[in-house]
């Protein structure tokens, strides 16, 4: 009897041996695998990826590079822009949709020629880009702040007013009073429908798979909700072209606000779980805050690294990354085991400034970007006042897997 119950223990002890815990990754952890260098110029922004065409989109300076994921070759570049920020595709494979922040528009590109064919004007200083295809809409989040109250004009010099008393200082302008706009362009007829006055600034944005778009509101620690469809239909029925709407104060059927609480300050960057209905987001107190797409119920958060400027979320492996830019770069990976049990399972060193990302769901495979920076030591300076600048030629495209 002994021996029979030691052969259980035994068997059962290999058995737990070979389930991985919650916090272990199938296989080996992740790593940096290889390394493009695809050179270039200028700072960078949003990276999407086109798995159907293997295709990696960056957004970089004054072009889009356009780089050949089975190979890791530069394949073409989009030129004719003067800073580029975020690229949208639609889901046919015919275009593609470019921020152009210093030019206030659009750009329309050809995915066959990668040649610019149209060019949309939008509000001030556009960045992130939204896509949804249920309601045919493209939104676009402008980022230069519109102030909610500007402050009343200076009072003229009196004659009998006291000398030598410093006027009262007024309170500073709180973040929270800024407000930014939302261009949302009609990408069948490639016009804009309106340009929308929104409660707080805009950062990221994503859509949904029920019609909705996703943002986030920077100062305010809210996400917005969007009706796209119901926003198509009230601005298609409008006979104006472009209008002007101020939806500063809310209020309104087309938008909901989730306030995230206090636990995610400034939330950047954001990815969307469609299947489980949840949204994650990036904060500046370094952590992922996961969020109930339906309510706005803030259901977890987790610890990820400093300067997270993207998330990215692979639905098929259950797995979300952030992309850490911060001191020496890291990325962090989280695992979904179900739908609301996550763990972190590593943080991966990276490079410095390698804050934006990209993951290829055909693969499993995530890009980042960043370039080497170096010193003139011909330049006069003693250490610690040499100033750092970027290697020519050394943009490239950190690839990792597991």
């Amino acid at each position: 009897m002994m021996r029979l119950l030691t052969i259980c223990l035994l068997a059962c002890a290999s058995l737990d041996a070979q389930i991985p815990a919650p916090t272990q990754l199938p296989g080996h952890p992740y790593f940096v695998k290889s390394t493009w260098t695809i050179g270039g110029n200028g700072n960078w922004d949003y990276l999407t990826m086109d798995p159907k065409a293997s295709q990696l989109f960056i957004a970089h300076g004054t072009v889009v590079q356009v780089v050949d994921v089975t190979t890791g070759a530069l394949a073409g570049q989009i030129t004719s822009l003067r800073e580029a920020h975020a690229i949208a595709l639609d889901d046919d494979g015919e275009f593609g949709y470019i921020s152009d922040g210093l030019a206030d528009d659009v750009k329309v590109f050809d995915r066959r020629t990668l040649q610019v064919v149209a060019s949309i004007p939008t509000g001030p200083t556009p960045r992130s880009l939204a896509l949804e295809p249920q309601s045919g809409l493209l939104f676009v989040m402008c980022a230069e702040p519109v102030a909610a109250n500007p402050p009343p004009p200076a009072t003229p010099n009196r004659p009998n007013a006291r000398r030598n008393v410093a006027p009262p200082t007024r309170p500073p302008v709180r973040n929270t009073e800024l407000r930014t706009s939302m261009t949302v362009i009609d990408v069948q007829s490639r016009k804009a429908l309106a340009t929308i006055l929104m409660p707080g600034r805009l950062g990221f944005a994503q859509p949904g798979s029920s019609g909705e778009v996703f943002v986030n509101l920077l100062n305010r620690d809210f996400i917005a909700r969007l009706d796209a469809v119901a926003i198509g239909t009230l601005l298609r029925d409008k006979t104006s072209e472009n209008s002007s709407l101020d939806w500063s104060r809310g209020g309104n059927v087309q938008m909901h606000l989730f306030s995230l609480g206090g636990t995610c300050p400034d939330p950047t960057s954001l990815a969307v779980d469609s299947h489980h209905q949840r949204l994650f987001a990036a904060c500046s107190n370094m952590k992922l805050a996961v969020v109930n797409a339906l309510t706005g119920e803030v259901v977890t958060t987790l610890p990820t690294g400093p300067g997270t400027d993207a998330i990215g979320f692979d639905s098929d492996r259950g797995l979300i990354y952030a992309a850490n830019g911060g001191a020496n770069g890291s990325l962090t990976v989280i695992r979904q085991d179900v739908t609301d049990t996550y763990a972190v399972v590593q943080n991966l060193p990276t490079r410095q400034r390698a804050r934006t990302l990209a993951v290829n769901p055909s693969s499993g495979e995530v890009y980042l970007v960043t370039d080497m920076l170096g010193v003139n030591l011909a330049q006069p300076g003693s250490i610690g006042s040499l100033r750092t600048t970027p290697v020519n030629g050394s943009f490239q495209v950190l690839v990792v897997e597991n």
